[in-house]
């Protein structure tokens, strides 16, 4: 079956022949659009490297993140589920390898102590981040440059200077480039007909943060129904064959086991565990703060439904819209504007959310944008939503404020005002993008059966 891909592109007027001599040939010879946005990330990524260096992130995740490594370093990757860890594994091997890299040249003795005040291995902890941006950025570039490179470099660039990307992952520290960029090249791989290629990919990105696991029936389901028979077995090798190679440390020395304690990790480990958001201004943040507490996902939402019961039932009905639209859809990639609106939803409607978790939006929107220049405006608006709630949790920025609600701390009438805006601004900008991507399929749809209501009307007779 023949890949629904990028189905149209941009005319380009073909170069004219250099005139002139040596002198003119260089003073005619502009860079082309991917030069030139591959000079935009270098100089980006040197910014980054420099803000790293400087900025000592969310200290208590960078913490984190480095006890993960010293562990690591010191007792093998396959025994760190052995304390209480709640990442996949692509993430450890990434501090373990800046953990080995300080104990060899910094502090060969990694004393507690220096090693979480020290501002270079900080900086290592956040280098996966920096090191995946640009590769998110030249993934837009080359999925959209069917519709010109002038497009492709706009969009590429929104991304790649986009303002909250540079407060979450230089400033902060986080990863969401590393798991947001499997994702997003395992649905081009989709797209684009290469099914073995997004079974590997998504598989990496589930392996890398959970977050990425509400796009696993989408791209399970798009194989199937893509591809049929033999897509779903080519993803499947991908998926095994990538995960395998992941998973070794844990195979070879017969700890597969572990990941048991990896989920009760998730469930147990901090006191947003299990909380209804962890500081995510989505839906849940409104009974946050009316009762002014951090409220448990188990706890009574109406009688014996509980609040993580209505969270997953929300969450299912979006991943059944997206999906029901899988089989009908085309061109194909339009299937980035949906991902963009799941993942907006899903931010806005789970439980255990975190102000950063919106993040996997960016990209999807970034390739919807290239495809429908109104998808810039909810762009722009999760770009806005996302910088404010990282902001108004900084404790960097604003102090103890950053803690949230809480019955012994009242907090300044201006940071609760801040908060309730950014929860209102969320849920409008789902409104849009749902009305917009919903709005688009369904005149697409009448367009291409113009004469289904009236044969409809007609059987009736």
């Amino acid at each position: 079956m023949p890949a629904h891909g990028f189905a149209r592109s941009l005319p380009i007027k073909p170069a004219r022949g250099m005139r002139g001599g040596r002198q003119a040939m260089f003073a005619r010879a502009p860079l082309t659009w991917g030069q030139l946005l591959a000079v935009l990330l270098v100089g980006v990524v040197i910014v980054y490297l420099l803000i790293a260096a400087v900025s000592p992130g969310y200290v208590s995740d960078i913490g984190t993140n480095k006890t993960w490594g010293r562990y690591i370093a010191r007792e093998g990757i396959q025994n760190v589920y052995r304390i209480s860890t709640d990442y996949p594994p692509i993430l450890l091997f990434f501090f373990g390898i800046a953990a080995e890299i300080y104990e060899r040249f910094v502090d060969p003795a990694f004393t507690e102590r220096t090693m979480l005040a020290s501002q270079l291995f900080t900086f290592l902890i956040k280098l996966p981040g920096i090191i995946f941006h640009p590769v998110i950025a030249g993934t837009i570039y080359i999925l959209v440059r069917r519709f010109g490179p002038g497009i492709a470099f706009g969009v590429a660039a929104a991304y790649a200077l986009n303002p909250a990307v540079a407060y979450d992952v230089a400033h902060l520290g986080q990863t969401d480039p590393v798991h947001a960029a499997f994702a997003l090249l395992a649905v081009g791989a989709l797209v684009s007909g290469r099914p073995t290629a997004a079974g590997a990919l998504i598989a990496l990105a589930a392996l890398t943060k959970p977050q990425a696991w509400i796009l696993l029936p989408v791209v399970g389901l798009g194989l199937i129904f893509w591809y049929g028979r033999r897509g779903v077995l080519l993803g499947t090798l991908g998926g095994v064959v990538a995960s395998a190679i992941v998973l070794s440390p844990w195979i070879i020395t017969g700890r597969l086991h572990h990941a048991e304690r990896f989920f009760d990790a998730l469930e147990h480990k901090s006191v947003y565990a299990q909380a209804l958001t962890g500081q995510a201004h989505n839906l849940w943040w409104i009974p946050t703060l009316v009762e002014w507490r951090f409220i448990n996902d188990w706890e009574s939402f109406i009688g014996p439904i509980s609040y993580r019961l209505v969270g997953l039932g929300l969450v299912l009905a979006l991943v059944t819209l997206v999906v029901s639209r899988l089989p009908s859809l085309r061109p194909r990639d339009r299937v980035f504007s949906f991902i963009g609106m799941l993942v907006v939803g899903w931010f806005l409607v789970t439980v255990r959310a975190h102000e950063n978790h919106l993040f996997m939006a960016l990209p999807f929107l970034a390739v919807a944008w290239a495809l429908d220049r109104r998808y810039a405006l909810v762009f722009c608006l999760v770009s806005l939503s996302l910088l404010l709630n990282l902001a108004l949790h900084d404790p960097l920025l604003v102090g103890n404020v950053a803690a949230g609600p809480d019955p012994d701390f009242p907090l300044p009438f201006w940071a609760v005002a801040a908060q309730i805006t950014n929860v209102v601004l969320n849920l409008l900008t789902f409104a849009a993008i749902l009305v917009l991507t919903l709005g688009l399929d369904f005149r697409r749809a009448r367009r291409d059966h113009p004469g289904g209501r009236s044969r409809a009307v007609g059987v009736g007779r």
